[in-house]
């Protein structure tokens, strides 16, 4: 993930090719590249020189590094960067998709907003297995920002009544509430009613908003209790599925890497406060790559995530993904996740949940 207004100077053609040539080289082998090996493997019409002397430019311009023990060159983040965000992957995950697109169908046909959270873990445990590279859900808490079918209350005694609110997702929050002075029953049946009218599909927070902005002194009360119902919605969570696959991939060969991939997974409110950002963050294909540092999260600085945005109505309903070395198949990984983003968000903005045609 790159920040909008960040660019990095185009290269030229012949830069562009020895560049491709030198991170596919390093994705397929996890070993430094040389002139000869990158002209020979992808069919450069250059000499071993003329590599050399480009690969010597690309190193000064910060794309690739120069090992100390090898003659041959890897690429930095940011050449690892520049080629996902310039390199035109044909479909390479077709074969890949239509193995995930038959496991998920019955799991998506017909299946209620209500079971979102069920849905998009066997989701993610299917792409896992199929990408080869371990798969997380992140679910947001924030009931806040799920939006709200109805609002229902019954009286409990002549001070307090208990209010529901039912969300979307199917989920139901309830908070008992103590009626301000000169507020009853009665009065706090017609707030509830009027809640119902100027809240129907709009989020707890856009709720909230409304009522501020009304004059009765009722809002304040009503909004102190929508907001602790939002935070009685739960908590963030993160989980990690397939995470030994990290073991089969050489660059966690070494226990301490491993085991900062797996702390900076228990980091869940920092990892759902990035995964709300980018969520927000415009792309028309819905899928976003974060290499190395773009993590954010110290110990995910030698991963790349490549995460889906899960939202509805505007509301941002969680992030799933995949989540392995910076030198990922991402001629694999991007197309799959890609069909996978159309397909989900799909499902999520039809009314009824999908009927798995078309």
């Amino acid at each position: 993930m790159r920040e909008q207004d960040e660019r990095h100077d185009l290269l030229d053609a012949r830069k562009w090719e020895v560049l491709a040539a030198t991170v596919s080289g390093y994705i397929r082998s996890a070993l430094p590249v040389g002139s000869q090996s990158a002209g020979r493997s992808f069919g450069l019409p250059y000499s071993p020189a003329t590599i050399r002397n480009i690969m010597s430019e690309l190193e000064a311009l910060g794309y690739l590094t120069h090992p100390h023990t090898s003659a041959g060159r890897i690429p930095t983040e940011k050449g690892f960067r520049y080629f996902v965000d310039h390199a035109d992957f044909p479909d390479e995950g077709a074969d890949s998709w239509e193995s995930v697109s038959r496991d998920i169908e019955p799991l998506l046909a017909g299946a209620p907003l209500s079971e979102f959270g069920q849905v998009v873990t066997e989701v993610i445990r299917r792409v896992g297995e199929q990408s080869g590279y371990a798969g997380f859900v992140v679910e947001t808490g924030n009931a806040s920002e799920l939006v709200v079918v109805a609002f229902e209350a019954c009286p409990l005694s002549e001070r307090h009544a208990l209010l529901v609110v039912i969300l979307e997702t199917g989920h139901l929050l309830k908070r008992t509430f103590s009626y301000p002075d000169g507020i009853g029953w009665t009065e706090f049946r017609r707030i509830v009613a009027r809640m119902n009218r100027i809240g129907r599909g709009k989020t707890l927070s856009e709720i909230m908003e409304a009522l501020l902005r009304e004059t009765e002194g009722i809002s304040l009360s009503i909004e102190s209790l929508l907001s602790a119902l939002a935070r009685a919605g739960g908590s963030p969570d993160v989980r990690l599925f397939g995470a030994s696959r990290f073991a089969k991939v050489p660059e966690f060969s070494n226990p301490q890497e491993l085991e900062s991939v797996f702390e900076a997974f228990e980091q869940q409110v920092a990892l759902v406060g990035f995964f709300q950002k980018i969520s927000s963050l415009a792309t028309p294909r819905r899928v976003f790559v974060s290499i190395g540092s773009e993590n954010e999260l110290p110990g995910l600085d030698s991963c790349t995530m490549v995460s889906i945005p899960l939202s509805r109505s505007g509301a941002w309903y969680g992030t799933i993904g995949v989540v392995g070395p910076v030198r990922m198949e991402y001629g694999q990984v991007i197309p799959l996740m890609i069909r996978l983003s159309e397909r989900l968000n799909l499902w999520l903005t039809s009314p009824d949940g999908f009927d798995g045609e078309g």
